[in-house]
């Protein structure tokens, strides 16, 4: 309920400003960890290249290199994610905005801002698919000439084993995370870091499979494998990034947000209703039909409760209404 003493500038600049602040230290949170991220890569391929020069494991050097690349996506979600929580209000990556200072314009810059953690997201996924179309390539090449294999030493196992730990560590810490602040570049880097430790683990099992049995064609068929679970994985970050990007939003959750704004007895009807995608947040620009009896501040009071109603049981960022009478 707005307060009488306020103006309708000065409640939604408060409400703006809070929402933004909860978003910035979301971006805190996810950026701490993407950094955590790029350090225990960076770990991990320096313990398996050295592993797999000690151990002649051309597999493991491969796993290295795959991790390796952990390391640059990570980096591109940080710069997506810093450029997303960049306070600067007269600058968008360096190109100037409209110096107006109506509440309008500056939620218009910060909303932009935002698709930039998608954005990167997208960059992410199509790194993902380049990775998973190489390891794949290099299963089918390593499976037509089996006999260039050499059999490695089992120490190359500790390296594998040792990634995978790590890796697994940092998939919880992002996929936790990233389901509490509901990003979708903590989430994509949880789901890269899942095909990071298959790959991981399918070296350690092809490994010991060679070593063990002498059977070579197993590393290139788990690489094969491997591969084609990254690629799927990239395939579908790709598509939901591409579909937020094009402003698509599924048709069910916005038939819900119509059903929750009728629940109020004051709606006749909900001829219209577009949501979309800002990086994690989302808004909605609804059209209701009320009483044409209803004044001014009435509707502006409606559309209060309405805001609160669809942020409180659908997590709806911010809500624009505009109203039609519903008989002339």
């Amino acid at each position: 309920m707005v307060k009488k003493d306020n103006s309708y500038e000065e409640n939604e600049s408060v409400t703006w400003e809070k929402l933004q602040s909860e978003q910035f230290k979301n971006y805190r949170v996810v950026k701490r960890n993407l950094f955590f991220n790029v350090l225990t890569y960076v770990l991990i391929f320096l313990i398996e290249y050295w592993l797999a020069i000690q151990s002649g494991a051309e597999v493991l050097k491969a796993d290295a290199f795959n991790n390796l690349s952990g390391v640059i996506s990570t980096f591109l979600l940080i710069v997506g994610i810093h450029i997303a929580s960049d306070e600067d209000e007269t600058r968008l990556i360096g190109f100037p905005v409209s110096d107006q200072n109506e509440l309008s314009n500056q939620k218009r810059v910060r909303l932009s801002r935002f698709r930039f953690e998608t954005i990167f997201t997208l960059v992410t996924s199509i790194l993902m698919i380049g990775i998973a179309v190489n390891i794949i390539s290099g299963g089918i090449h390593a499976l037509m000439n089996l006999k260039t294999q050499k059999i490695p030493n089992p120490i190359g196992i500790v390296g594998a084993g040792i990634s995978v730990i790590l890796i697994l560590l940092i998939y919880i810490i992002n996929y936790s995370s990233g389901k509490k602040t509901n990003s979708a570049a903590l989430l994509a880097s949880a789901q890269d870091s899942l095909g990071d430790i298959l790959t991981s683990v399918g070296t350690a099992v092809s490994i010991f499979v060679m070593w063990k049995f002498g059977i070579r064609w197993v590393d290139s068929v788990a690489s094969i494998i491997i591969g084609c679970f990254i690629l799927y994985s990239g395939f579908k970050i790709f598509l939901k990034s591409s579909l937020n990007l094009a402003d698509y939003f599924n048709p069910r959750k916005e038939e819900k947000y119509k059903k929750v704004i009728l629940n109020n007895p004051q709606i006749k009807s909900v001829p219209g209703l577009t949501a979309h995608y800002n990086g994690s947040l989302v808004t909605v620009e609804a059209e209701v039909t009320v009483s044409g009896k209803m004044t001014v501040k009435e509707s502006f009071i409606l559309a209060e409760q309405i805001e609160e109603t669809l942020k409180q049981e659908c997590g709806v960022s911010d809500t624009k209404i505009i109203f039609y009478p519903n008989e002339i």
